[in-house]
This record gives C-alpha cells, sequence and structure tokens, in this order.
C-alpha cells in the first residue's frame, strides 16, 4: 500500500520544499506539476508542461500515479502550502479509511440500501481539524460548517477507486474549474453518494498567505494575483461561483462514476 502526496506547484524551493519534506516525512510519496521553466523540487514523481488548471492538473497525476504504482490506494491533493497531520504516519490514516470505507459498504449491502460501490477506497476523507475561519459570524452565519474546510474538500484524501472511476475516468475533480470551486464541488459530489468523511482528530494546516497577521493583497503570492486579488480576482471568483451554482442546480453533471 502506497500513500500519495499530488499537487500543482509553483512556489520556489526555499517555499515549497519544506512543506514536501514535511509529507516525505510521514511517509507519504510526492508527486508534483510543475511549469516547464521552474526549478526542480525534490520529489519522488514529476510532470512538466503547460499548467492547465488546478483540477485538470491533480486529474493528470492522479492518473498517472494509478497507472504507474497499482499499490496506490489513496492521493492526497492540497498545495504546497498545506501540511499534513503531525500526529499520524500516511499507513496509520490509510488503514483507518480502508476499514471506514470498507464498513460503510458492507453496512449498505447488508441493509440492502443503494451503494454505489463495494470497494474499500471508494470514498474521500477530509480532515477538518484546521479551524481557519471559525470565528463567531461564521458560526453564526454557518452553525453546522462555521470553518472553511467544513465547506470544501481542500486537503481531501481520495480513494484510488474513486479517483478512477469518477468524472468518466478523468480524475476526482470537475476540470470545468481553473482554481476555485472545484473542492466544493468535491465535496457536494462526494457527500451526495455518501462517501465523504469528514474528521476533527485529522489536521491539515492550510499555510494560506491571508492568515498571516494584518494580511494585505501584498502577501499573496505573485503566481496567485490574477486568481486570487484585484478585480481579475473578483472576476475569477464571481464566474467560478456562477459555475459552480449551475452545476449545483443541474446535479454536477459528468460527475458519475465509470464501472
Amino acid at each position: 500500500m502506497s500513500v500519495w502526496f499530488a499537487i500543482p506547484s509553483k512556489r520556489p524551493d526555499p517555499e515549497a520544499q519544506p512543506v514536501l519534506d514535511l509529507w516525505r516525512e510521514r511517509g507519504y510519496l510526492v508527486a508534483l506539476f510543475r511549469d516547464a521553466g521552474d526549478p526542480p523540487l525534490d520529489c519522488h514523481f514529476e510532470l512538466r508542461g503547460v499548467y492547465p488548471g488546478y483540477a485538470a492538473a491533480v486529474n493528470r497525476l492522479c492518473r498517472e500515479i494509478l497507472a504507474a504504482d497499482p499499490q496506490a490506494e489513496w492521493i492526497v491533493h492540497g498545495g504546497d502550502d498545506v501540511a499534513p497531520d503531525s500526529s499520524h504516519s500516511a499507513d496509520e490514516i490509510a488503514v483507518s479509511c480502508l476499514e471506514h470505507f470498507g464498513c460503510l459498504a458492507l453496512d449498505r449491502m447488508l441493509q440492502g440500501q443503494p451503494c454505489v460501490s463495494p470497494e474499500a477506497t471508494f470514498g474521500v476523507m477530509q480532515p477538518t481539524g484546521d479551524r481557519w475561519g471559525d470565528e463567531p459570524w461564521s458560526r453564526q452565519r454557518w452553525p453546522e460548517r462555521p470553518a472553511y474546510i467544513d465547506r470544501i474538500c481542500g486537503s481531501p484524501w481520495v480513494g484510488r477507486e474513486f479517483a478512477r472511476r469518477m468524472y468518466g475516468g478523468r480524475g476526482p475533480l470537475c476540470e470545468a474549474y481553473h482554481h476555485m470551486f472545484e473542492d466544493e464541488e468535491l465535496q457536494n459530489v462526494a457527500e451526495d453518494l455518501g462517501v465523504l468523511w469528514q474528521r476533527r482528530d485529522l489536521v491539515h494546516h492550510h499555510g494560506h498567505w491571508g492568515r498571516k497577521p494584518n494580511a494585505s493583497d501584498a502577501d499573496c503570492p505573485e503566481f496567485l494575483r490574477a486568481v486570487a486579488i484585484g478585480e481579475s480576482g473578483r472576476r475569477h471568483w464571481a464566474e467560478s461561483q456562477t459555475l459552480f451554482n449551475e452545476r449545483k442546480a443541474a446535479g454536477f453533471p459528468g460527475h458519475e462514476p465509470i464501472l
């Protein structure tokens, strides 16, 4: 059994490598998508090319991993500013996921309930112990899901069968999105399929630039500015949110798992 951390990475070595090393120390294999001209980072597998957007890059990494590593059972994605849970190894978490989703599928079959897959790796587990955003105003507006990570799958564990079968075999994410809302669609789709597991006991700390004390637009990395700040960032957010709302109203067309 192997567990991969698979992400597009744009940050330079001094910023990204220490984060990647944390994942390696916890037992994860690391796969990266990097722009053609960027300096290499120390990892187990790397793809190079023109950045196709977050969802498409993650999906391509997932397909390459599944083809190259028959032992790969879980693929985690997030960003090069996300740290792994420091209290558990990759194998420890993987075993708990196999037990959870395997029992979930078995219970449904024994009770005669619909079961989208009998496979123990057809599932999505999101650690939600990083409570960024869980302020009083957020708890009032979203009492059941106050923190940002409660409402999205921003750094999920995706099982092999889920990654292999979703979106016509493309991967776990909808490639219609470029940078935003693919994580919220993933949560909605996994929840609708009955295979979402949120765990408050696990922490994937997101070192987002906006978490800095007195953070301003000047703290945003250069490579994110077009989609995260200013007029272009607001436009990108609005377009992505509109797309998400339209897809949600239509039942997220195209997500259906293949056999």
